[in-house]
């Protein structure tokens, strides 16, 4: 019997919701207290004696309900019938007993009716409704006088508990479209909020969330990349003036005047980037903190000069053939003036100067051609001391300079993994740099070549014996089309272009004569 109960329990209903349990502690709350005041009230009445005792159960029930609802694991269809089938003795038994009329103790009932409807919200609270009425009607006929006056009362109480649970139902299926649209918007709101942390955190630009106080509420990982590391953002209420002081004087500008006017760039405390801040009122009226985007000045140039030179490539490659075809028209009609008017000094010279521009025209279209080949790689091992030799070798031809111009020194059996075509225009850029700012001599141009084994890189660098690069433009030898010998200021550029291409690097290395640029490429892998 008591397993059955129990297995009734728990297949009846729903399990406690937390809006569930507090209106059950409130109903178990409700029945105590009635209970209570009932046994005070019956205390030495006449009929006191069962009267009292009732109450006084049926108040330690109601207060051991209170106490173990928490611990109840069932469903709330067979709670409420059980507890409901309780009542009706308490109700029948102090009833019979008082021998008072029938809505004197009957119309308890009222709210829990009203209840039992708010929870069930189906047929079945007018079930519990008629239990409760059939119940009420059966007593007032084999229990008490049974008059026609009773049993019409009794009636109208019933009539009393099936509107209640229809209100109750009501009430409660308007509660549960309530909760259901809750349940949807908080899911909505959840998602939303889920969408924009993942949005900030992808952002390039940094965003800080600053308090009225200046204490950081919110940062993203690229502000906490630039303002000092993980560490220094994860520190419960850590002061912004602690990660930048320019950037907290440039917020209290604005948190105090709501200034946006100064969008001046702003370096870190550690000097190593440079910042745009821009900022906003997280609300305007209450003036609760700040919103500020950060955005790296430096990086926002790089995305401009790549957009621009992407145009350019693209532009150039449309019109080197078109450039091209009359340069080559121009060498020929040269060449053949030359070959009849060869013995006329004057015109000699106007050819050959015709030939030279016409050269350094098509060197300018080659290189500005190579702006767009970066993405354009077949990487593969190249044995580098063979492939030095090879390449100076023809660099002493076309340049023209003498083959002992060029020292290499390259360790035994070194391969660098790169695309070869991209290999051989750094190379011989970098060499023809080389020897173009040498004082020409045996030796002026010195390669070498290291491997780094840490890196698994290998290490070249092309050192020369002229006037090296002066500190003032040091900074700026790798932009494009900056020049200080009157070329086409793309070669180092490209040098540069290539070599991240391919997963190395160039940079100007320290020299005590001349300049050295050290270039860093993979190891080839053997396999």
């Amino acid at each position: 019997m008591v397993d059955w109960i129990a297995r009734f329990f728990r297949e009846t209903g729903d399990a406690l919701s937390a809006t569930s349990f507090r209106l059950l502690r409130l109903l178990a709350l409700y029945r105590c207290v009635a209970a209570i005041a009932l046994a005070i009230a019956s205390a030495g009445t006449q009929y006191g004696s069962v009267t009292y005792a009732a109450a006084a159960a049926y108040a330690v029930w109601s207060l051991l309900s209170v106490l173990t609802l928490r611990q109840f694991k069932g469903g709330i269809s067979g709670l409420l019938l059980a507890q409901l089938a309780i009542d009706l003795v308490f109700i029948i038994v102090i009833y019979v007993d008082s021998q008072s009329a029938i809505t004197t103790y009957a119309t308890y009932l009222y709210p829990i009716l009203a209840a039992h409807g708010w929870f069930l919200r189906s047929r079945l609270a007018f079930g519990h409704a008629a239990v409760a009425t059939v119940a009420l009607l059966l007593t007032e006929l084999f229990l008490r006088s049974g008059t026609i006056q009773a049993i019409t009362q009794a009636a109208l109480v019933g009539i009393g508990y099936f509107l209640l649970a229809a209100i109750g139902m009501l009430l409660g299926r308007s509660a549960e479209e309530t909760e259901q649209k809750v349940v949807l918007r908080t899911a909505d709101v959840r998602r939303l909020a889920h969408i924009n942390q993942v949005v900030i955190n992808e952002l390039e630009d940094g965003v800080l969330v600053v308090g009225a106080t200046g204490q950081i509420v919110m940062a993203n990982p690229q502000a906490t990349r630039w303002l000092g590391g993980d560490e220094a953002l994860m520190r419960p209420n850590t002061s912004l003036r602690e990660l930048s002081t320019d950037l907290h004087k440039r917020w209290q500008a604005f948190f105090a005047g709501q200034n946006t006017v100064d969008m001046s760039p702003i370096r870190t405390d550690g000097g190593s980037r440079l910042l745009s801040p821009r900022m906003m009122p997280v609300d305007l009226e209450a003036r609760a903190g700040t919103l500020i985007f950060l955005e790296d000045v430096e990086q926002t140039e790089a995305q401009a000069q790549q957009i621009k030179l992407a145009a350019l490539g693209r532009l150039s490659a449309s019109i080197a053939h078109e450039i091209r075809n009359p340069l080559s028209a121009i060498k020929q009609a040269a060449q053949l003036i030359g070959e009849e008017t060869a013995e006329l000094p004057q015109t000699h010279a106007l050819t050959t100067m015709i030939d030279k521009n016409v050269a350094r025209i098509d060197r300018i279209v080659r290189d500005v051609s190579l702006l767009g080949r970066r993405d354009r790689g077949a990487p593969s091992a190249i044995d580098l001391a063979s492939a030095l030799a090879e390449w100076v070798d023809d660099l002493s031809v076309t340049l023209p300079a003498p083959k002992s111009s060029f020292r290499i020194t390259c360790a035994a059996q070194t391969r660098v993994y790169s695309d070869r075509g991209h290999f051989e225009e750094m190379m011989v850029n970098l060499l023809s740099n080389a020897w173009r700012h040498s004082q020409k001599k045996t030796s002026s141009v010195s390669i070498t070549a290291n491997v780094d084994p840490e890196k698994q890189r290998a290490v070249i660098s092309v050192i020369d014996d002229g006037p090296g690069v002066p500190t003032e433009i040091s900074d700026r030898i790798f932009e494009p089309f900056y020049s200080g010998s009157g070329s086409t200021g793309l070669g180092l550029y490209l040098v540069r272009e290539l070599a991240l291409a391919n997963g190395g690097s160039v940079r100007l290395g320290a020299s005590r004569v001349g300049a050295r640029f050290v270039l860093e490429l993979p190891l080839a892998q053997d396999v």
